[in-house]
C-alpha cells in the first residue's frame, strides 16, 4: 500500500481508537523500534509489538539512505510508517484501528517522532509518544529475537518452510 502523506494522515485519522485491541482482552499499546534486518540486501525495518499479546507487525523497509539521515527526517519516516502499518490493519483482513499509545526504547526518537505527529495534526495522545520500561525493553529485544531467528530460518532453508 502506497499513499501520499495527506491520504495516509487522514485514513489513519478516520480509524476508530479504544483503550483495548480489537478482541477487547489486550491493551491497545504498541511497541516500536527501528531494527536492522542482516539479510541480503541488508536494510532496517520498522517493528512493532503489542506488548500485551505478543503480536508482531514489521513495516518498511527504511529507505536504504535512511541510517545516515538526520533525526528529524528518520522521525518523519518513523511516523508515516506507523500510520502506514494501521491503516493497513497490520497486514491483516480486519481493521484494527489507531493504537491507544505508542512506546519506544529511544527517548530521543519519541521526541521526535511526537513532533512529526503532531505537526502532521495527529492528536489524542498519540503525539506524546511514551519511553518503555526495562521490563519492556526486555521483551521488546527478545520477541525481535525470536522474529529475526525464524526470518533468517526461513530466508536460508525455504524448504523447512513449505
Amino acid at each position: 500500500m502506497s499513499l501520499d502523506p495527506s491520504t495516509l494522515i487522514s485514513s489513519f485519522l478516520a480509524l476508530p481508537r479504544k483503550r483495548s485491541s480489537p478482541s477487547g482482552s489486550v491493551s491497545n499499546t504498541w511497541y516500536f523500534s527501528i531494527r536492522h534486518v542482516p539479510l541480503t540486501p541488508p536494510g532496517s525495518v520498522l517493528f512493532l509489538l503489542n506488548l500485551a499479546s505478543g503480536y508482531v507487525h514489521v513495516e518498511g523497509p527504511l529507505p536504504p539512505a535512511s541510517d545516515t539521515e538526520s533525526l528529524a527526517v528518520r522521525a518523519n519516516i518513523v511516523a508515516l510508517l506507523l500510520m502506514k502499518s494501521f491503516v493497513g490493519s497490520l497486514g491483516g483482513a480486519t481493521s484494527v484501528g489507531r493504537p491507544w499509545e505508542w512506546k519506544t526504547d529511544d527517548a530521543e526518537m519519541a521526541g521526535a517522532v511526537g513532533e512529526c505527529l503532531k505537526g502532521m495534526g495527529i492528536g489524542e495522545g498519540l503525539e506524546a509518544v511514551g519511553v518503555v520500561g526495562e521490563e519492556e525493553r526486555r521483551r521488546g529485544e527478545e520477541v525481535w529475537g525470536k522474529f529475526l531467528r525464524g526470518l533468517v530460518q526461513v530466508v536460508d532453508n525455504p524448504e523447512s518452510s513449505a
